[in-house]
């Protein structure tokens, strides 16, 4: 298996990568433990007006049954941003997610700590890849500002469908925006909000809901401030402030 940066690789599970997993772990088992907390999670990082506010993408689930929108603060231009957005993908720049927990599910996840130039510009229609078998096409893609992907699985038939058609009996329908929101001329945010639909069933309230949201939590607040660390580390580079990017 090669990885993004053109080396032979067996995944990466470096000491780092072991100890970073180890915290993942840990937020997920918080997570689990702090149920009650899930209202504050679903709006990391924002207020509750805030994470109201309606942004890219919203229309295509325009009531979802499960919804996030976590958001962190960088201390670098919208334009330090958009490049680690715009490569994100396995095969990619990687998701700067728990890179050991993704690759123990088997996804062959390596993130990327340079920009990628071959990956810089995306376009609607793009097919985002997540794991070895599957990649979600971009709904929505305004370059340097928002990406949104959509997935839409017959989750019995293991086979996408058109919703425009119509809903099949076992349905998976999400939407997931990526957002870089200037704040200044030295200072950004990136959003990330996912909005979720599905047949209401007990097994997939379950795993959408109770089991699969403190994962996801844990998976999505590292990826937010892996972002965050990937664009404050080149800003201060480009400003002659040197620092070692760990992430």
């Amino acid at each position: 298996m090669e990885n993004n940066q053109g080396k032979k690789t067996k995944w990466r599970f470096t000491p780092l990568q072991i100890l970073e997993g180890i915290e993942g772990i840990l937020v997920i088992l918080a997570c689990y433990l702090s149920w009650f907390l899930k209202p504050l999670r679903d709006r990391w990082g924002l207020t509750r007006e805030e994470a109201q506010r309606k942004l890219p993408g919203d229309h295509i689930i325009k009531k979802p049954q499960s919804a996030f929108t976590h958001a962190v603060a960088i201390n670098a231009p919208a334009a330090y941003v958009w490049p680690w957005v715009a490569q994100m993908g396995k095969d990619r720049g990687g998701f700067y997610s728990y890179e050991a927990l993704e690759n123990l599910m088997g996804l062959g996840i390596y993130n990327a700590d340079t920009i990628m130039e071959q990956y810089q510009h995306p376009k609607k229609g793009d097919i985002i890849p997540f794991g070895p078998n599957n990649g979600y096409p971009l709904a929505i893609c305004e370059e340097g500002e928002a990406m949104v992907i959509e997935n839409c699985d017959d989750l019995d038939k293991k086979t996408t469908y058109n919703p425009a058609e119509g809903y099949p009996g076992n349905f998976l329908h999400l939407s997931w925006l990526w957002y870089i929101e200037p704040i200044d001329r030295d200072k950004s945010r990136f959003i990330s909000r996912n909005r979720l639909n599905f047949r209401p069933t007990f097994k997939n309230r379950l795993m959408f809901g109770a089991l699969g949201e403190p994962v996801v939590f844990a998976m999505d607040r590292k990826m937010c401030l892996g972002i965050k660390r990937r664009a404050e580390h080149n800003y201060r580079l480009s400003k002659g402030r040197f620092g070692l990017l760990v992430d």
